[in-house]
């Protein structure tokens, strides 16, 4: 510290008031880069950010409404046993599509292939099973085929609710 004095005191008074400004610029200097431009930045960054923020969040809000009304719907129906192969033709029936083999298996799931089915047609079959019969694919294989384009050939392991 006595040396910086000394070095101080040896200096004439118009040295001192240029290493002051130029100690100042450089200050000012670090401080612009270490604090003013990353905030700067960041704040660029949320902005640009934010539009997708909002997205996102009014896709949560659908998905909360959506999860709302789902709680508010009766429980799906409970087939027994006997009753799950012929709730399994309904289902394809109303959906318009036909399985080319329905195996039921030892522990009551039922394994269905289909052939040269429209994938459009097939997959909100499944979907509208699950919801109203509570049923769960356990396993699924889906083969696209050449022609007709949008068919596809399915082997699927069908698990449902049970009384």
């Amino acid at each position: 510290m006595e040396s910086l004095k000394l070095f101080w005191a040896e200096r004439a008074p118009r040295e001192r008031a240029i290493l002051l400004a130029g100690s100042a610029a450089v200050v000012a200097v670090l401080v612009f880069l270490l604090l003013i431009e990353p905030a700067y930045k960041g704040i660029g960054r949320l902005e640009r950010s934010l539009p997708q923020q909002r997205a996102g969040a009014a896709e949560l809000e659908a998905l909360l409404s959506e999860v709302k009304t789902m709680r508010a719907r009766p429980q799906v129906a409970s087939v027994s046993a006997g009753d799950v192969r012929a709730a399994v033709d309904t289902s394809l029936a109303r959906a318009g599509i036909k399985a080319s083999r329905i195996v039921p298996l030892s522990d009551g799931d039922l394994q269905l292939t289909f052939s040269d089915i429209p994938y459009a047609s097939w997959a909100p079959w499944l979907a509208g099973i699950e919801r109203e019969l509570g049923a769960r694919a356990t396993a699924v294989t889906v083969t696209a085929r050449d022609k007709p384009p949008g068919n596809v050939d399915v082997e699927l392991a069908l698990r449902l609710a049970r009384r």
